[in-house]
């Protein structure tokens, strides 16, 4: 078994940086050769997470394994928790935005925080 592919990317809470984040995960992406559409909503939904990082560093780190994309986005700020178990209704809230956007998208807790676990099945063009 290969072991996973995996980047980590850190940088200040500036939402003009943020950029290097969408740049890494889209050459990643045509490195994998997965689908436009693909790409683009995991740039979305990394876009929405970094909007909720509240720490004056974030961190990113990407992951491919088994067909899949990994990102894991922290730490994470104050309420996002209940924002992703907060049951919307018609509201577009942050659950009804990752689920439209990602496979499956979850909190994890380690010693520094909350991280965003977003993952997506990467879908290829065909050639």
């Amino acid at each position: 078994m290969t072991p996973p592919d995996e980047i980590t990317l850190t940088i200040p809470r500036d939402r003009a940086l943020y950029g290097v984040a969408y740049l890494v995960l889209g050459g990643l992406g045509i490195r994998l050769n997965i689908t436009i559409e693909h790409l683009e909503d995991l740039q979305l939904a990394l876009e929405t997470a970094l909007e909720r990082v509240r720490a004056d560093t974030v961190q990113v780190r990407l992951r491919v394994e088994d067909g899949q994309i990994e990102a894991l986005v922290g730490p994470m700020g104050e309420g996002v928790r209940l924002e992703l178990a907060a049951d919307g209704g018609e509201d577009v809230g942050l659950r009804r935005i990752l689920d439209t956007l990602v496979d499956h998208a979850e909190l994890e807790t380690d010693e520094g925080g909350d991280w965003l676990k977003l993952t997506k099945a990467a879908a290829r063009t065909q050639v």
